[in-house]
């Protein structure tokens, strides 16, 4: 069952569990969110949390480390970086030793299901690129220091760094570029993929661009915490 109020250390008042309909940015861990969150009520606030920063586990696991708990820390450290998503962990964070996760990178779904138009889709996360990202077209999110969790179909045509993405959806919310659809989904413009040679996304077949655009939404929207139930197995 869901806590539908809290008292939190970081806000002087309560914070209820509500929708939000446009991305913001999690006064938290810093990152951006979308959908479920804290909020508080007072206008003048304008204060949000992801749920899983508002009611983070003290200790937390992940499949990718193998016997390691990480140690929830109110404070980000300086210069170090996240291990799946390549940027600085600037809030709450998850810590072992010198490996660092925001909250919202340890809770991202082990896969996305989806279907378009009659063509089953799934996404996998896995703790690195085994083919060049579709955004930045390198395997590794910084060249020989960090590789970076990534999303990839079964079929292994997409393939997209959620560091990648996370930075993709940072540039079109300082923009305003997103907006939210009549399914209550969101709507990210003007994303631009790159062919492996280097060459625009309007290079592909034309019957395969749509799928492409479908595999981002999914993982966008999965980074921003969006996720729906059905997506996930």
């Amino acid at each position: 069952m869901k806590i539908t109020e809290i008292n939190h250390f970081s806000h002087q008042h309560k914070l209820e569990l509500s929708y939000s309909g446009t991305p913001y940015q999690c006064d938290g861990c810093k990152e951006l969110g979308f959908g479920s969150c804290y909020q508080c009520n007072n206008e003048k606030c304008d204060f949000h949390l992801h749920e899983n920063c508002g009611v983070a586990k003290p200790i937390a696991t992940h499949s990718f480390f193998k016997n390691i708990n990480f140690k929830y820390e109110k404070k980000g450290k300086q210069g170090k970086t996240c291990k799946a998503c390549g940027k600085d962990v600037q809030g709450f964070m998850y810590k072992s030793k010198e490996t660092y996760l925001h909250p919202c990178c340890l809770t991202l779904p082990s896969t996305l299901n989806g279907n378009f138009n009659g063509r089953s889709l799934r996404l996998n996360l896995e703790v690195k690129a085994s083919t060049k990202c579709l955004i930045c077209q390198n395997k590794e999110i910084s060249k020989g220091k960090l590789k970076g969790w990534a999303y990839i179909s079964s079929c292994g045509k997409h393939c997209y760094h959620v560091g990648c993405v996370n930075n993709m959806n940072f540039e079109n919310w300082k923009m305003g570029y997103f907006n939210q659809s009549q399914s209550g989904g969101v709507t990210n413009g003007l994303v631009f993929i790159k062919e492996e040679n280097g060459g625009s996304s309007s290079g592909r077949k034309e019957n395969e661009r749509p799928l492409m655009g479908y595999a981002l939404n999914l993982i966008v929207q999965a980074v921003l915490g969006a996720v729906v139930s059905s997506w996930i197995s």
